[in-house]
């Protein structure tokens, strides 16, 4: 499976003595997850009860679990869910999101910066896998890069990173289709940040809102 090359880049990042909140981040001043959270917000309310896949260190969550009901976080490394805030509305797993398994049902279900680290066959596998944990009319938000164009794949080393590295950025319409096919309806496509925060002209941030 490809995610194992890029969840070894991880394994070694939250490994370090100097890891930190924003270890799970190449840089600091791509920290946006204050606009990530205050999007989420727009789906949620009190009683809200989500799930976060690939929950990192808790940037998102850390700004949000206090205005819904509760949430479930699944990151398969302790290195980076020490830093999610301890409350008794927030629930850790530390698994992968292939792994990890829930008879509960979700109003919502979020999964930021992290499916480009999945191949297609994968990301199929994990839409499908989780499209009965959400509750009819409950809402799945996908963000991170995505092609403008067409699919784009890194595999190899990084010069930026200094380590080999792997993400399969697929096409935004691909993945809309993918997403459509499963069962999942009324999948909009929003450009959430600002303009600079886009670096390269062949891939862009995204997030996609889908409806069960």
């Amino acid at each position: 499976m490809e995610n194992k090359k890029a969840l070894d880049f991880f394994k070694m990042t939250a490994n370090k003595e100097a890891v930190n909140d924003l270890s799970c981040k190449f840089s600091p001043i791509n920290d946006h997850t204050l606009i990530d959270a205050n999007f989420i917000l727009q789906y949620t309310n009190p009683d809200t009860k989500m799930l976060d896949l690939g929950s990192g260190s808790g940037l998102i969550i850390n700004k949000l679990y206090a205005k819904i009901g509760s949430v479930v976080c699944v990151e398969p490394l302790e290195g980076f869910t020490q830093f999610i805030k301890k409350s008794k509305n927030i629930t850790i797993f530390n698994q992968t999101i292939m792994d990890f398994n829930s008879i509960d049902i979700f109003d919502l279900i979020t999964i930021f910066g992290t499916m480009q680290y999945f191949n297609e066959q994968e990301a199929v596998e994990i839409y499908t896998k989780y499209y009965p944990c959400l509750k009819k009319g409950g809402k799945l938000i996908v963000k991170n890069q995505f092609g403008v164009s067409e699919d784009v794949t890194i595999d190899g080393y990084s010069e930026e990173l200094k380590t080999n590295y792997y993400a399969h950025y697929r096409h935004i319409e691909k993945e809309q289709k993918i997403l459509e096919a499963i069962g999942y309806k009324n999948v909009e496509v929003f450009d959430i940040y600002p303009p600079e925060c886009n670096r390269w002209d062949n891939t862009h941030f995204y997030a996609i809102v889908a409806e069960k």
